[in-house]
């Protein structure tokens, strides 16, 4: 991230019996943020919260205990200031909850825009970690968006789906069970939001791996 802005969005969370989820906000200069957040569950439902970052602060939000609807679900969230000040956001997500029991975790920056078309380098199902790729989608408008979910091989061969993502909400496209040709195999993405009225989303991959006996001993997300 190279410069703070008014508005961030973050397709990937998570709570419940294994993932605790956190936001992460800083304000470097000036005057207090005055921040909303909307946090987008898979069935379109919306929670709204409000918060104040002091100047030249640190901020976190455990977003398990924000609401008991926030508890135990997927979720997306929109982040923006509400006064004309400037903030950078990140994601953080631990597992196994509870805390005393953290072993691994992964982070990353918010977008501070939406867009039409996605793309994903990175990609495995399967093989001797037993890697699992998640592709994490928010559609934070008030229209339906319709997703195309291309994947491209390392033959050169490729294989889509089209996805019906509600308004306002969270979706996970598990690629292992999504598209069973994933099996044992690498592969990049690319993620279009069709249609003439196409609505922007967000994009974002996850992938969890075992190692030494653990299931899900390590794991790593990006933005697309």
């Amino acid at each position: 991230v190279t410069a703070p802005a008014a508005q961030w969005f973050l397709a990937e969370g998570a709570t419940g019996p294994f993932f605790d989820l956190f936001i992460l906000v800083a304000k470097f200069r000036g005057a207090p943020a005055d921040v909303e957040a909307r946090y987008l569950t898979p069935d379109g439902s919306v929670i709204v919260r409000t918060y104040t970052v002091a100047g030249q602060s640190r901020y976190n939000i455990w977003v398990d205990f924000e609401d008991p609807a926030l508890a135990d679900t997927a979720v997306s969230t929109s982040l923006a200031t509400t006064n004309g000040t400037r903030i950078i956001v990140e994601r953080a997500l631990w597992w196994p909850a509870p805390l005393a029991n953290w072993y691994e975790a992964h982070n990353s920056a918010g977008a501070t825009s939406t867009a039409t078309r996605w793309a994903i380098a990175e990609g495995e199902t399967g093989g001797a970690r037993g890697v699992d790729t998640y592709i994490l989608l928010a559609n934070p408008t008030s229209t339906a968006a319709s997703i195309k979910v291309t994947l491209l091989f390392e033959d050169g061969t490729t294989t889509d789906r089209t996805f019906a993502v509600a308004a306002n909400s969270r979706f996970n496209v598990w690629t292992r069970a999504e598209f069973p040709s994933t099996l044992d195999r690498r592969y990049g993405a690319i993620i279009e939001s069709l249609g003439a009225s196409a609505p922007g989303v967000i994009v974002e991959r996850a992938m969890y791996w075992d190692a030494g006996g653990q299931l899900w001993a390590a794991g790593t997300n990006a933005l697309a």
